[in-house]
């Protein structure tokens, strides 16, 4: 099964463990800057969940479970796809935002790193067998 597997080689390596873990702390310094910039109380709460999600996402993905890890390598890039094009608008009317931001990316784009790393194209082809 593609989510729970004793398989040694599917351990996380302690590069791809701290690059998510630190993806999981910027994201929850974002937090109170997210939640505080929400318009009402739905998208504050959308934002506590996208957080939980991501929390989950990342114990799983250090774990043993290549699905997870695939879904955080398509997180994480989208996740800089997006906000790499804003960072000029940030820095001219936001530093602080763009600090943020700028250091999002950084680890993000590492965790990326990690994840194709320890990951790579041999989960995927796992995947497609299961």
């Amino acid at each position: 099964m593609i989510l729970s597997s004793n398989d040694d080689s599917r351990r996380a390596t302690p590069l791809l463990k701290a690059a998510l873990g630190a993806v999981l702390v910027c994201s929850l310094i974002e937090a109170p800057f997210e939640v505080a910039a929400a318009a009402n109380g739905v998208q504050a709460v959308a934002v506590v969940c996208s957080k939980l999600l991501l929390a989950l996402l990342v114990f799983f993905a250090c774990g043993r479970a290549p699905l997870a890890r695939l879904i955080a390598l398509f997180v994480c890039g989208a996740s800089v796809f997006a906000v790499v094009p804003a960072l000029p608008g940030e820095f001219r009317y936001d530093p602080i935002a763009f600090v943020l931001s700028t250091a999002e990316c950084v680890l993000k784009s590492l965790a990326i790193f990690a994840l194709l790393r320890d990951t790579g194209l041999a989960t995927w082809g796992r995947w497609q067998r299961s």
